[in-house]
């Protein structure tokens, strides 16, 4: 419903809790549910297009693992 949620844990954190159900930290300031990519556009770094519309960098250090993650779903 697009609601913001105010948290008081890190992102860190998230990713810690969250990694074992499918997310996924693509870059500094994002972490997504890999269950929702839709597309991958390849460049520098690329950009990930989720379900919903949404458009998403994903880092260029992350970009690898992103890949690899990407190939098991």
């Amino acid at each position: 419903d697009k609601q913001k949620i105010t948290v008081a844990k890190t992102l860190k954190e998230y990713e810690d809790m969250l990694h074992p159900f499918g997310f996924f930290r693509v870059h500094n300031s994002h972490l997504i549910n890999m269950f929702y990519v839709k597309s991958y556009n390849k460049g520098k770094t690329g950009i990930v297009t989720l379900t919903d519309g949404k458009e998403i960098d994903v880092s260029s250090r992350r970009k690898d693992a992103f890949l690899e993650k990407l190939k098991a779903f």
